[in-house]
Formats: structure tokens, C-alpha cells, sequence
């Protein structure tokens, strides 16, 4: 993709007078899945029983993918199961993430045991590799994992961590994101997702820093979005990130710990190599579409949106 100057940051606040038309988009965030149609409603929504929702992607079939805190579902857009793979409902277990796989796996990331697997279609385990941690804490451990052109697995190891390990568990590749300068947003580094480019660059986002980076492969950042870049845009947290077929992004901006409206006013942003704003998603455009998440002691009702994939 198109490289910026060195990130000594320029302000860009450039936006498009009239925004295009959105691409058609899976999203995830909290406990639903929801299609996101160009024109801005809302054509589908699956509220799962779990919270946790991290991860969902559009499958060939017209299913629709995706985990929660205890595991990983496929549903129709009937909403009938079709597949999941469940762990017990219990202290200790946590899925972050999943993918599905060309080989007809499923990836996931299983924080209570610090490992990823690959899972069949009849639920065995045939891929196990164990991870390294910083935390006791299993929330603290991971969040999205992807498995790479190489075969090999890319892990956002929280707290400031991407990883990328082999099928035997050897490390590739580490990439320190406290090496990119100190914390923004919200002041904690929270490592996301890490995204594989087509160049072969990394997309990464950093949670509740705020930023989303991109890191070629001598460890440089050769593009950011963030509150430096657009200081008109309040970032909350910066969540997943998709790359278009035309290069353009779309950005999450939100998560349920924040109880002010005004930061994450913004959910959803589509933006151009070049910084370009050429679509946003308001909070106030997707509340009357989707069932709003109560949270018990705030005072607000929100939305989460955490991924979104073309659908």
C-alpha cells in the first residue's frame, strides 16, 4: 500500500464532502453479529447466549462464523446452528478469536489453556500450539489470532505484543508496540488484532491506545490512524480493522467500558491509504436498528462494535 512520510505526525483532517457508499459488512461487537447493508440498516442480527464476541466472518455458504467467550458457532442466516465447537461454562475459559481456515479448520485462540488450535469439522483437535504469557489473569492473555501466508499464526499478546509462531511453537517474530512511542487514547497499551497485509505489512490495532499501525517487515510504522492524525475523531479504542479490495480500511472505534457517548460517538470508519474519512457509522444512526446491550451499573445504553468483515 501507499507509504506515508516518517510518522513525525502530520495532521491530516482531510474528509471526503460526500461520503461514499459503504461496502456490505458482517459486524461484530458484545453478544450480536449484524449485517451492516451499504445504504446503513441493518438487514440480519444474531444475539448469541455469550458475551465476548470478538470475532465473525461471512463464510462462502451464506453462514455466518463466529466466537464467543465459550466458543466458536456456525449459524444460517435461518439462525440455526449448524456447527460449534462449546467448552464448559465455567471459571478458566475464555475463545478470543477464530478464523476459518482454506483447509476447512477453524483457528481459535483458547486463553484459559494459552494456546491456539486448529479444530476439524468433527471437533478434534488436530493443531496445538502452546503460547507464551505475560499474565495470570486469562482475560489479560490474548485477543485476536490469525494464521499467515507462511502457514505460521500471528497472535496479539496483550499487553503490547504481536507474535508470530509455527506449528511447533517456535517464535518467528516478535514485535514490541511500546517501541512506537508512548501510550495514547486512553493511556494502555491493548494489543487487538494484527492483520496481514497484502504486501506482507502488518495492520495492527492497539486497543485502548487508540491508534491502528501499520509495520512493514523491518519493524517500521509506515502509516497510522489516530487521534494525532485526526483529532477530530474521538478514539476510544482502536478495534478491528479490514482491509477492502480497493485498499481502503474500515476501522471499529468502541468498547463497553467506556460510559461516555461522546467517545465513541464515531463506530465505524471507512479511510483511504491517504487518510481520507470516506464513511463513518454514528452511534446515533445504528441504536434504533439493533437491540441496545444494558450493562448493569451504567447508566447508558451502548453498542460495541469490535469487527467488521465485507459480507
Amino acid at each position: 500500500m501507499r507509504k506515508t512520510a516518517a510518522l513525525s505526525v502530520i495532521l491530516i483532517c482531510s474528509v471526503t464532502a460526500a461520503f461514499a457508499q459503504l461496502p456490505r459488512l458482517l459486524v461484530a461487537g458484545g453478544n450480536k453479529v449484524f449485517v451492516l447493508e451499504p445504504d446503513k440498516t441493518v438487514s440480519w442480527v444474531y444475539q448469541a447466549n455469550a458475551g465476548g464476541l470478538y470475532d465473525a466472518w461471512p463464510l462462502e455458504s451464506g453462514h455466518v462464523l463466529f466466537s464467543t467467550r465459550c466458543g466458536v458457532h456456525e449459524v444460517t442466516p435461518q439462525k440455526k446452528i449448524v456447527w460449534e465447537y462449546v467448552l464448559e461454562k465455567k471459571r478458566g475459559v475464555e475463545i478470543d478469536a477464530c478464523q476459518p481456515l482454506e483447509n476447512g479448520n477453524v483457528l481459535m485462540i483458547d486463553s484459559g489453556n494459552n494456546r491456539l488450535v486448529e479444530v476439524n469439522k468433527d471437533n478434534d483437535i488436530v493443531v496445538e500450539v502452546l503460547l507464551p504469557s505475560t499474565s495470570e489473569k486469562i482475560h489479560w492473555r490474548y485477543r485476536l489470532g490469525r494464521k499467515n501466508r507462511r502457514g505460521n499464526y500471528l497472535v496479539a499478546m496483550l499487553p503490547d505484543k504481536i507474535i508470530e509462531v509455527d506449528a511447533a511453537g517456535k517464535l518467528h517474530r516478535e514485535i514490541d508496540l511500546k517501541r512506537y512511542g508512548k501510550p495514547q487514547g486512553q493511556g494502555m497499551l491493548h494489543s487487538f488484532e494484527v492483520l496481514e497485509l497484502d504486501d506482507g505489512n502488518l495492520l495492527v490495532s492497539t486497543g485502548f491506545d487508540g491508534r491502528w499501525l501499520e509495520i512493514d517487515a523491518d519493524g517500521n510504522a509506515v502509516w497510522e490512524f489516530s487521534k494525532q492524525t485526526h483529532p477530530d475523531i474521538e478514539i476510544c479504542f482502536a478495534g478491528g480493522a479490514q482491509q477492502l479490495e480497493n485498499g481502503h480500511f474500515i476501522l471499529c472505534n468502541a468498547d463497553y467500558h467506556t460510559t461516555d457517548p461522546e467517545q465513541q460517538k464515531v463506530q465505524l470508519l471507512e479511510v483511504t491509504p491517504d487518510h481520507k474519512i470516506v464513511n463513518r457509522v454514528l452511534f446515533d444512526e445504528l441504536a434504533p436498528l439493533i437491540q441496545l446491550n444494558k450493562e448493569k451499573g451504567k447508566n447508558m445504553d451502548y453498542i460495541h462494535l469490535i469487527g467488521a468483515k465485507p459480507f
